[in-house]
């Protein structure tokens, strides 16, 4: 058996050092490697240890290694080794997902995916897209692309099909509840509303689905328009946002809250304090205004709903939020995949957020559920924290 060091593992060992060196080139995760390695000897230490362990298995293994699997797995055990069950590793199609998400855009036929028995299964249905519009739901399997198993083709390269190039021709077989269908759509590139609105009475009602980086320009577009009606009062309902981008939720507040006034603190790992903007009062309410919260409302809309009630007073109606207050950056490596970081908290000046959330002024539940799924199917009578909700921004418009 040949024991000598491969040209194989001196590749190898360099795209290691390679993928390893990039992680901690930046400043912040050289801050964490070195909480965690103390000095020069223990990371030498660390890199003899690696190459003694390859260099074994290289030599005595009687199999295959797959070298892309290795290096991937190192970038997932390094991210998964810190104190911090938020910080993760994204492959490349995992980080080209996010990016979607975080962009508000889409290519492809409206849906979002997992694997089920090999199958891509739909977990999520963009309003208005081809996907919408062909009937497929959330729930269903997409189990043959153009005539393609998608078993044959793997879950991977079926996904990838689903995101073919806009004006992409695809003939689906669905599966729901053991029944196959043809379903004939077009790929598209689209924008995803993150909003709607609704008007009850006199009342105007704004639902934010998530914060990403097209959802100021769709709120501040909504907003706008309901008060262009002279409505009474305004309820925004942030159930079920998880959306990770606080600029977008930072910037409609900086147009409501008064002049001056402190949106958001930031507070670094070390426990440095920083205002993280302050209010214009451009777009002030002029009317009542409350919010709707559950126990998914979290991040950036944990933090819009605590900023309405620390500046307007305005009342939260729901249940306690998620306690997620994380800010995160991403960190790209050089090969398209990337590790998110959280870096700081975000708070206002009235709510920690972060471990606690924000409790609801009026507690109101939906015992049957409210998933979004869920919250579709009723209406002002029927979802007890819109009611909820109705009665008190009703009770605060003045005679």
């Amino acid at each position: 058996m040949n024991r000598k060091i491969s040209l194989g593992l001196a590749i190898a060992l360099m795209a290691i050092a390679a993928a390893i060196t990039f992680i901690i080139s930046t400043s912040y995760s050289m801050n964490i490697y070195n909480n965690l390695v103390a000095d020069v000897q223990q990371r030498a230490e660390m890199y003899q240890k690696l190459e003694q362990i390859d260099s074994y298995v290289r030599a005595y293994y009687d199999g295959t290694i797959d070298e892309d699997k290795l290096i991937e797995a190192l970038a997932e055990g390094y991210i998964s080794i810190l104190d911090d069950a938020e910080a993760d590793y994204m492959t490349a199609q995992e980080y080209a997902l996010y990016k979607e998400h975080q962009s508000g855009t889409h290519l492809g036929i409206g849906v979002y995916t997992r694997e089920d028995g090999g199958y891509p299964t739909v977990t999520e249905v963009i309003a208005n897209s081809p996907a919408s519009i062909s009937g497929i739901s959330v729930g269903e399997s997409v189990v043959e692309i153009n005539g393609q198993s998608c078993l044959d083709l793997g879950y991977q390269e079926a996904c990838e099909q689903l995101r073919s190039a806009a004006g992409t021709q695809l003939e689906l077989t669905v599966r729901s509840a053991g029944v196959d269908r043809k379903v004939v759509l077009s790929t598209l590139q689209m924008t995803v509303g993150t909003v709607r609105t609704q008007v009850y009475g006199d009342l105007g009602y704004i639902k934010v689905s998530t914060f990403n980086e097209k959802t100021y320009q769709q709120f501040m577009a909504a907003y706008s328009s309901l008060r262009s009606q002279n409505v009474a009062g305004i309820i925004i309902d942030l159930r079920n946002n998880s959306g990770e981008v606080y600029d977008s939720a930072v910037n409609i507040l900086t147009a409501m809250l008064p002049r001056g006034t402190p949106v958001a603190m930031n507070i670094a790992k070390d426990g440095v304090e920083t205002v993280y903007e302050t209010a214009t009062g451009s777009q002030a309410p002029l009317v009542p205004i409350c919010t709707i919260v559950n126990e998914k409302t979290k991040g950036p809309a944990e933090l819009f709903a605590a900023a309405l009630n620390d500046s307007l007073k305005s009342p939260v109606v729901g249940m306690t939020t998620a306690g997620d207050a994380d800010y995160f950056e991403t960190y790209p490596l050089y090969d398209g995949t990337a590790i998110l970081l959280p870096i700081s908290t975000l708070k206002t000046p009235n709510y920690e957020i972060e471990g606690v959330g924000v409790k609801p002024t009026y507690e109101a539940s939906q015992p049957d559920g409210d998933s979004d799924e869920q919250l579709a199917q009723l209406d002002e009578t029927s979802d007890n924290a819109l009611r909820r909700a109705i009665e008190v921004v009703t009770s605060q418009i003045p005679n």
